[in-house]
């Protein structure tokens, strides 16, 4: 039978390796992590020979790289559809190891213990460290102010359509977010989806409410903040058209009408009068 610090020995060992698989998987993809603090060790524990469970650090994605590398760069790099998937699958194969582990009968509450600790880790490195520093960079990269110089106004029907300051490829970045948030819960959570062997069911089946309880606290906490951080986005993108919007209107109309836009305005209604006018009967 497995002791107390066997059991411990392998849970940090399986946290260990899904934390290295998940950097590493986003280190490949060419993305940049921030470097964390050193933990310092409970030295209680230690004296008193108790094995210390693993606190995985969290890593985020630099967000300074990220802007770098411009909307073209994150769609190709960290919201790439293989880098999304790629922790997703280690973390199911590390569900999968436990479930051998430790089983997944009544009252299983190691079980528990080992599936609340991926869930809780998994929560952190998706959230903190993946998708809220993508949301916010992409809000971080729309500009807050218009261009300073004057458009030009009429614009050329055979010129391609002006963004408004919002490029097209960060309504594609916020798609591929909402996707992986998606993915996040049908790889990993999966409630009520039999025999799908995720969090939900594996939780569900040892009988212990309070990790169900914890888990279901953890997964409203991380699609809260996800949210709250989608809809900082979407905010300053429509703050951003609204700015640009004037721009054209006001300072657009301004010059084109200090540059002769009064004689074409004039030619343009004098037509429509001569029409209006000369209306056969």
């Amino acid at each position: 039978a497995l002791s107390n610090s066997h059991r411990q020995g392998y849970i940090n060992l399986e946290l260990r390796l899904l934390h290295h698989d998940c950097c590493n998987s986003l280190d490949q993809a060419g993305c940049t992590l921030v470097k964390a603090l050193p933990q310092e060790p409970d030295k209680s524990l230690a004296e008193k020979g108790i094995l210390e469970e693993y606190r995985a650090p969290v890593l985020p994605l630099h967000k300074e790289s990220l802007i770098k590398s411009g909307f073209t760069g994150i769609l190709a790099g960290p919201l790439k559809q293989s880098v999304v998937r790629q922790s997703l699958i280690h973390a199911t194969d590390s569900l999968a190891r436990a479930r051998l582990m430790f089983g997944t009968a009544k009252r299983g509450e190691t079980t528990a213990r080992v599936i609340l600790q991926i869930y809780t880790q998994m929560c952190s490195f998706y959230g903190e460290g993946f998708l809220y520093p993508i949301m916010e960079t992409l809000s971080d990269m729309l500009p807050s102010d218009a261009p300073s110089q004057v458009p030009q106004l009429p614009f050329s029907e055979e010129d391609e359509a002006p963004d408004l300051g919002v490029s097209p490829a960060f309504w594609v970045a916020l798609e591929r977010l909402h996707s992986a948030a998606k993915s996040f819960d049908r790889e990993l959570w999966a409630e009520n989806r039999e025999d799908s062997q995720r969090v939900w069911e594996i939780l569900t089946n040892t009988g212990d409410e309070t990790s169900v309880a914890i888990a279901k606290n953890l997964r409203m906490h991380f699609y809260g903040q996800l949210e709250h951080r989608g809809e900082q986005a979407i905010l300053r993108a429509l703050d951003t058209l609204s700015t640009h919007i004037q721009w054209l209107l006001v300072t657009g109309g301004e010059s084109m009408l200090a540059t002769g836009g009064t004689r074409i305005f004039n030619q343009l209604t004098g037509h429509l009068s001569f029409q209006s006018t000369h209306r056969p009967p």
